[in-house]
């Protein structure tokens, strides 16, 4: 296949595995911090990548390209992470979701603004499309709850935790093209776990890692793998397609929560979950797909 091709697939594996880790994930949230799980999560990631970088062929980065690269890790998984459960404090976690879902809309306005990609009215309803599937998704118990006094503050923090996923995913392609893929990975995820070793230590899990029990310590290594896989086939998503065309995919990750949460946890799989899963296939499909001098094919600038 071409490299288009596999970023197609590469997307896909992406959103599948954040459904599955966010299932993971909540198994054992009530135990261990937010903090703690992401230090510990990024770390095995590291961990995982570091094998394939020293076989591979690491390049010299430039001084001027180490400092956004850091950057880039430590707003998109400490800071994104940090705002998003900030929000699920004030929030229903269906509305966090909901409004976390824009990050494709969101990454298609900003690559816009800045030339990296052009405008269709196609690509916008593909997007909206997804973004009511998601809805029917997690809509249904998104305003369930009565919004708190410090409500909206939980609704900004979920919009600037989008926000930050999508100016994260249009700023990685340079370095994307200038550095391999696995380096530029194990680069943006050491940052983020030098910067929340700092938030563990506030959350006092620090001294207590020992005395986690196993299930627990099965639990990091299954997120921390996958997280390292997802996050490389994130990049190299991003790599060859355009940012919004990667985004969109995340529209995947609730529907694929649900799913693995009916299979290993006896989390009851509604009609709403179907039914979203349809419209996101849909806005998938309107949104990459094109068609050029008459012919019903796919095109590479699509992607």
């Amino acid at each position: 296949m071409t490299p288009q091709r596999w970023a197609l697939v590469a997307a896909t594996i992406s959103a599948l595995i954040v459904g599955i880790a966010l299932v993971a994930t909540g198994s054992i949230a009530e135990d261990v911090g937010p903090a703690t799980i992401a230090f510990m999560r990024y770390l095995i990631a590291v961990l995982f990548l570091l094998p394939l970088a020293v076989s591979g062929h690491w390049l010299k980065v430039r001084k001027k390209d180490f400092i956004p690269i850091a950057l880039l890790g430590i707003f998109q998984f400490a800071i994104l992470i940090v705002l998003l459960n900030y929000s699920i404090i004030h929030i229903d976690v269906g509305l966090a979701v909901l409004i976390f879902a824009t990050l494709p809309l969101l990454t298609m306005l900003i690559a816009v603004m800045l030339g990296q990609e052009v405008f269709t009215l196609r690509k916008l309803a593909g997007i909206v499309i997804t973004i009511i599937g998601v809805s029917f998704a997690v809509g249904f118990t998104a305003f369930t709850t009565e919004l708190e006094p410090k409500g909206w503050l939980g609704i900004g923090a979920a919009f600037l935790s989008a926000l930050t996923g999508a100016i994260c995913s249009v700023f990685y392609k340079p370095y994307l093209q200038r550095y391999p893929t696995v380096q530029v990975s194990i680069m943006a995820m050491a940052a983020s776990v030098i910067f929340l070793l700092a938030a563990v230590f506030y959350e006092g899990h620090f001294d207590t890692l020992t005395g986690f029990d196993a299930s627990i310590w099965l639990t990091f290594l299954f997120i921390g793998i996958c997280s390292g896989a997802g996050y490389f086939a994130w990049l190299f998503a991003l790599k060859h397609m355009l940012p919004s065309n990667v985004t969109v995919f995340m529209g995947i990750s609730p529907i694929s929560a649900a799913v693995f949460g009916a299979i290993f946890i006896a989390q009851p799989l509604t009609i709403q979950d179907i039914v979203g899963s349809v419209f996101v296939a849909v806005g998938l499909m309107i949104s990459l797909w094109q068609k050029t001098d008459g012919n019903s094919q796919r095109v590479k600038r699509a992607l």
